[in-house]
């Protein structure tokens, strides 16, 4: 009789403990938070680099930052809201970025959204220079915020670019890095990334490719330019009559040809000031 009394105690017990952990699971608020995992490290990052340079048709481009809640999914339409953290920004609202939405929604029935973050490349400093901006979850009335190693996010970007590890590899054939080179082998080679050693015999013969088309391009530019018509670049002229390279979606970087009459031929020059010859 005692053995049956202890088992329907502790039954009972336990009934009610777990009668509770189930009443306090629903009971907790709806939180949001950044949802950012790298897949290839299954670690998460809040940190995220772009450049306009790769991309050269765009003066704007939107990157959008996933959030999940956790929490209960609701058949209505819930908000949340984002901050600017001031003193890690150092990008500019209406220049830089446009301005956040007052609030974002996180659609009925979902667990998942994405807020969108428009980035201006127009400011000719981030020709440059490199700005930061950095986002912050904020509590609100159908959201709150208590996960606070998972409520920033930070944006790095410019309209450069920095010299790539492969570029040492393959300067015998490329010549010493500058920027303004590395733009234009971008835009005329058919590639963005060349092997990071020469071991992969299978692999030289395209990256042999791709560093000749740079450099046929570079030997004649004015009549070159007409094979990347399809990508959009053209040839044009300023007001005194220069001819400069550009992409049709933006006018706006332009790489100006100098005429040699040395050699009766055009040639670009880098950020430096020097003349881009091909090797």
């Amino acid at each position: 009789m005692k053995k049956t009394i202890a088992i329907s105690i502790w039954g009972w017990v336990l009934l009610v403990a777990c009668s509770k952990q189930h009443d306090l699971t629903y009971q907790l608020p709806d939180n949001i938070y950044f949802d950012f995992t790298n897949e290839v490290k299954h670690t998460r990052v809040d940190s995220f680099f772009f450049s306009f340079a790769l991309y050269p048709d765009r003066t704007t481009d939107t990157l959008y930052l996933p959030v999940r809640i956790s929490g209960k999914r609701v058949s209505a339409d819930r908000w949340f809201k984002i901050k600017i953290v001031d003193a890690a920004t150092t990008a500019i609202a209406g220049t830089h970025y446009k301005a956040l939405d007052t609030a974002y929604r996180m659609p009925a029935d979902s667990g998942t959204a994405r807020v969108p973050v428009i980035l201006f490349g127009t400011d000719p400093a981030l020709l440059k220079k490199s700005v930061t901006i950095k986002l912050q979850i904020i509590a609100s009335g159908d959201l709150l915020n208590t996960f606070p190693a998972l409520d920033t996010a930070k944006i790095t970007f410019s309209n450069r670019l920095e010299q790539p590890a492969w570029w040492v590899v393959w300067r015998g054939e490329l010549g010493e890095y500058s920027r303004i080179k590395y733009e234009l082998f971008i835009r005329t080679s058919g590639t963005v990334d060349l092997p990071l050693d020469q071991s992969d015999w299978q692999s030289i013969p395209q990256t042999l490719y791709f560093i000749r088309r740079f450099r046929a391009f570079l030997v004649d530019p004015i009549n070159r330019a007409v094979d990347y018509e399809d990508q959009g670049y053209a040839i044009g002229k300023d007001t005194s009559g220069n001819f400069y390279f550009y992409n049709k979606g933006n006018n706006t970087q332009q790489y100006p040809l100098e005429y040699n009459a040395a050699d009766g031929k055009y040639y670009f020059r880098d950020e430096n000031g020097n003349r881009i010859v091909p090797q």
